[in-house]
């Protein structure tokens, strides 16, 4: 056990630990201090500043990776990671002139007049979608750098940061949006600036004299960034949507149900975070056998992690949701399953992803993404005002799926021969978490009538464990088997 937290891929786990455990703080920290409608509010204003973050994390941060995974001269670092800084400055200037003139109808559209001023619209949401572009193509350079365990220390200090700023406003005043907004961009500001002012110190003084392939460089990203565009109608369009047709207090609901099936994405991104430049490096180097073995050993681990995780967040959402919010809800488990499907397909077939990134030019996987996105953004939209939060998972499951079967079908055209995970297992698993999930709601919902929600949520979890545990043993040998094969 001390032996895999000291290695890369157990320090990227406590990193991912501390990244959801500050959501998992701050959501019932802000939805009990602002109010259910409030709290949602603070999700659509993320959700529009995030809109922006795949320019840089799915597009310039693919590009950084691809241009420095597996090479051992990395003196052009520094100033690949400057030059797409400052395209990312660029875009965010042209999103705040645009907002200038468009901040009014977007409020209305998104039914957030009542609540945000349009000229407060225009300087928050730039400047928000600036510092996690920037953060997020950081991570992106230390994660193609290697720099597993500099990316944990930087998690843990912004994460104390957000705490110290918020600690500050909760003593000499209370928390209202702008406050909250601002602590948290305070933060990450200050811990970019300290990590960005060494890189500045060392460009100044080893100045490179091929600039213009370094921007050439940058800008091959273009596809990426469109394709993470799409991803985020995919991925984050669900909550504008949800406030569009149901408000902001539907928001304030769905967002913290996705939040619990953060956990799922919390296990695969350690996983996937060391996992790119592997195949990338495979790749590079034609040893397409070790990247297919490779991926169906990390995938599987995902999987074995994950599916427990949703079982049990199924069968306890209700109370989980209610107790985050302050606020009593009965009505999300159809949403949790149909939305956790949706996440655990896009996570199990990241590997094949990663491989279409580094056998192709790029324009099919964005040309895809585009369209599976539009389909599930679509889709939610059709859907939401008829089924609510039902039609919103839906659309995002559609979406997910199909791009899954994308992935599959070209990945196999491609060189990768078979599926990213061994089926057998993956079934007996499914299986296994199938036949606990029914147990434990047996036990813990038809039998004890308990009406505190944490002793809800907490007796569903030792019954859970407990029955899995035992399924686990018992079938043992058959999953050793099956995974020898």
């Amino acid at each position: 056990m001390i032996t895999f937290f000291k290695s890369d891929l157990g320090v990227r786990f406590v990193a991912e630990g501390v990244v959801r455990s500050n959501a998992f703080i701050l959501t019932p920290l802000l939805s009990w201090s602002l109010g259910a409608v409030v709290f949602g509010s603070y999700l659509q204003v993320m959700s529009l500043a995030f809109a922006f973050v795949p320019l840089v994390s799915a597009g310039l941060g693919f590009t950084v990776i691809r241009k420095l995974a597996g090479r051992t001269d990395s003196s052009d670092a520094p100033n690949l990671l400057l030059t797409a800084i400052g395209i990312v400055s660029f875009l965010c200037l042209s999103l705040m002139l645009i907002l200038a003139f468009t901040a009014e109808n977007v409020l209305i559209f998104l039914s957030l007049n009542t609540i945000l001023a349009p000229s407060w619209l225009t300087i928050v949401v730039p400047s928000l979608a600036w510092i996690f572009a920037v953060e997020a193509l950081i991570g992106e350079y230390m994660r193609a750098m290697v720099k597993a365990r500099l990316s944990l220390y930087i998690q843990i200090v912004s994460f104390a940061l957000q705490m110290a700023f918020l600690g500050v406003v909760l003593t000499f005043d209370k928390l209202s949006l702008g406050s909250t907004l601002l602590s948290i961009a305070a933060a990450k500001v200050v811990v970019i600036a300290y990590l960005l002012i060494p890189i500045l110190i060392r460009i100044k003084k080893h100045s490179t004299k091929n600039k213009s392939s370094l921007l050439q460089v940058a800008l091959s990203g273009l596809p990426f960034m469109l394709a993470g565009l799409a991803e985020w109608a995919g991925n984050l369009g669900d909550r504008l949507i949800v406030g569009r047709f149901l408000g902001p207090e539907a928001v304030a609901h769905y967002g913290a149900s996705i939040m619990i099936l953060s956990v799922l994405a919390a296990l695969g991104a350690p996983i996937w975070w060391l996992l790119f430049p592997t195949v990338s490096a495979h790749v590079r180097n034609g040893e397409t056998e070790h990247c297919r073995v490779t991926v169906r050993q990390r995938t599987m681990l995902f999987t074995e992690l994950a599916l427990p995780i949703l079982a049990l967040a199924i069968l306890v959402v209700n109370p989980a949701v209610s107790l985050l919010l302050n606020s009593p809800v009965s009505n999300m488990t159809a949403v949790i399953l149909l939305a956790g499907c949706a996440i655990l397909i896009s996570q199990m077939t990241t590997g094949w992803e990663y491989y279409l990134v580094c056998v192709s030019s790029g324009k099919r996987l964005m040309t895809a993404s585009v369209i599976c996105s539009l389909l599930s953004f679509g889709s939610a939209w059709q859907l939401a005002p008829s089924w609510g939060l039902v039609g919103v998972a839906s659309g995002m499951l559609i979406g997910k799926a199909t791009l899954g079967l994308f992935f599959a079908i070209s990945a196999n055209r491609n060189g990768f021969v078979g599926c990213a995970w061994p089926m057998r297992s993956f079934v007996t698993l499914v299986t296994v978490n199938g036949i606990t999930a029914i147990t434990t709601y047996f036990f813990a919902h038809q039998i004890l009538t308990i009406s505190s929600l944490f002793y809800q949520i907490a007796f569903s979890a030792v019954i859970f464990a407990a029955t899995y545990g035992a399924i686990r043993f018992l079938l043992t040998p058959v999953l050793q088997r099956l995974n020898a094969q």
